[in-house]
Order: C-alpha cells, then structure tokens, then sequence
C-alpha cells in the first residue's frame, strides 16, 4: 500500500485506478498467513484460510456495492490529497468490512469447515485434557487452579450429553444417541485423566485447605460422570424407543421437558457454584432439587392414571418411568456437587 501513496502523492495514478488495487493488495495480504500456515495446525490453516474468506468477501462487496460511496466519502474528507484519500479508503475498508461481516462471522466459519473438516485424528485429539500440566504439580495453588477449570470442562461435555440424550428420546434421533454415546466416552477418558493428576497433587506438598480442595474435586468429577452416565442411560431409553416405535402422550411428553429442564438448571447451577466459589448460591441448588423430587412423585402418579385409562402403553409407560428415575438422579448429583462446595 505504501507504494500506491507513493504513486497517487505523485499524481501518477487517479483514485478510481487506486482503489481497485488497494482492495486487490487486501486479498494480496493473505498471502504471509497462508504461507506461515504451511507445516502447522489444521487451525493455523484455518485461520488463515479464514482470513483470506474474510477479505475476499470484502473486497467482492466493495467493488459491487460500496465502491462509489467510498469514493464520495474519501475525496469529501480530503479533496486535494490523493494518498490520503488513500489511506482513508484502507481504513474505511478494514472497519465497514468488520462491521458488516463480524454477524455473520459463524457462517463464514461453516464455509471454512466445509472446506477444511475436523479429522477423526482431530476429533480424538480433542477428547485431551487442556488445562492439566505436570511441571506445574509442585505449585499446588495454580495446579488446583487449573484443576477446576478442566473439571469444568468435563462438566461442560456431560451437559452436551444431557442436552442430546432428551433430543434423541424427544425427537427420537439416533444421531442424538450416537452424539451422546461420544460424549460420554469424552467424559470418562477426561474422569480418568482428572483423577490420575488430583492422586499425583495431593502427594505433593499440599496444606491441608489445598487437600480439602482436591477432596472437592474428586468428589465432584465423580458425580459430574455420573450425570453422563444416567445421559447415556436416557440414550439407551431413545433406542429402544426408536426400535419399538413408542408413543408418548403429549402430557407426558410435557413433564418429560419440565423435570428435564429443572434437572438440567440444577446442574449447570451446581457447576457455576463450584466455578465461584459460590457457597450463597447453594440454597437455590437445594431448593430446586425438592422440586425435582416432587416432580418426580406427581409425574409417577400422573403416569399411573393415564396408564390405567388406556392412554398409554406398558412399553412406553416403563421407558417414561426409568426417564424420571434418571432426570431425578441427576439433580441428586448436582445437590452432591452444591454440598462439596458449600462444605468446602
């Protein structure tokens, strides 16, 4: 760019020449990135191939549709000074373009993924703990930092098969059975490695508020597996749904969806406790979880009555059964985690 100044100061080139290079030079750019990206990460070369999508698209929408109001605007602000006008039209660029495509930032990263998938290489890659480092063992207070955030994570992916276990028995997907067959495999490879590293901490030099600590820990990477086992078994549930070809009344259906969602709020509650520390918090953990729990007796008994009239059957009648059971179940868990924090 600094050579189109250098011509247009010189009056050898006019702005209507200049601009279209100076949108062009903003693609030319790209070229450091992608060069840089040979060698390295499948993300690294995502990222600069989202770099190249981004400016591409920004220079196609500036040459057919902002061109002549950026041309206006630029010679408005300085009319006798042509490698300003320059300069004002690059920064005009890079600005309006970010502007403009900042919302649409998600779909420019589908485009990216179609053109780069995630590998299975990727996919298991992913499944590794993140924030779990060795060296840092002999320093209790950031191991235990790190620890929390990776328990964090492992609670995050057994929310994720929460989420896609109702989804297959509501929506009855088996590509939902299978996503939260993959998360729960996630969950207990990440169980193992949390684990593993809390044992190698509380054989270090740790006081005993730090031992309390990774007391807490265990406890809760426990029970958050626990919420991905009672989602694997909700899956299992959808399967056998799906292979039987079971109704569920709209009734039932709504309660499903209710004490799903009550569980599911209990949960994330527990994980956001533990995330802050959050002992004032608790209470509401704990009054969610007697909802739940009445929930649990009216829906059993609701489900008898309709059972008794005909309005559903004995198949479907069990799976729906054995869905509370487990929903209840996993708001037990979050009250298990509330407990550890509140206790700790």
């Amino acid at each position: 760019m600094g050579m189109l100044i250098a011509l247009a100061s010189q009056g050898l080139i006019p702005l209507s020449a200049a601009l279209p290079i100076l949108y062009g030079d903003n693609i030319g750019t790209c070229v450091t990135s992608l060069i840089s990206s040979i060698g390295a990460s499948r993300n690294a070369k995502r990222a600069a191939t989202m770099h190249l999508t981004f400016n591409v698209i920004g220079t196609i929408l500036f040459m057919l549709v902002l061109g002549k109001p950026i041309t206006m605007a630029v010679q408005y602000l300085d009319p006798n000074d042509a490698a300003r006008q320059i300069a004002n039209a690059q920064t005009m660029f890079n600005v309006i373009n970010v502007l403009i495509l900042l919302p649409f930032s998600k779909y420019i990263v589908k485009i990216v993924l179609k053109l780069m998938p995630i590998t299975e290489e990727e996919s298991e890659a992913s499944v590794k703990t993140k924030y779990l480092d060795e060296r840092i063992l002999q320093t209790p207070s950031i191991a235990l930092g790190n620890t929390v955030k990776e328990v964090l994570r492992m609670g995050e992916k057994a929310n994720y098969a929460l989420e896609s276990s109702i989804d297959s028995l509501l929506n009855k997907s088996i590509d939902s059975v299978r996503k939260t067959e993959k998360h729960e495999e996630t969950v207990n490879i990440l169980q193992k490695e949390i684990l593993n590293y809390l044992l190698k901490l509380s054989k270090s030099s740790v006081n005993d508020e730090e031992r309390n600590k990774v007391d807490l820990l265990f406890n809760t990477v426990n029970d958050i597996e626990r919420v991905s086992d009672h989602a694997e078994n909700i899956s299992e549930l959808s399967r056998i749904a799906i292979e039987k070809d079971l109704e569920f009344s709209q009734n039932a259906i709504e309660e499903m969806t209710n004490i799903y969602n009550k569980a599911q709020e209990n949960f994330k509650a527990s994980l956001d406790c533990l995330a802050k520390n959050n002992k004032q918090g608790v209470s509401e953990i704990y009054k969610v979880e007697d909802e739940v729990d009445a929930l649990n007796k009216l829906y059993k008994k609701r489900h008898m009555e309709r059972l008794n009239k005909g309005k559903c059957t004995i198949d479907s009648g069990v799976l729906f059964l054995d869905l509370l059971t487990n929903l209840e179940r996993v708001s037990d868990h979050a009250c298990n985690i509330a407990n550890q924090v509140e206790a700790n």
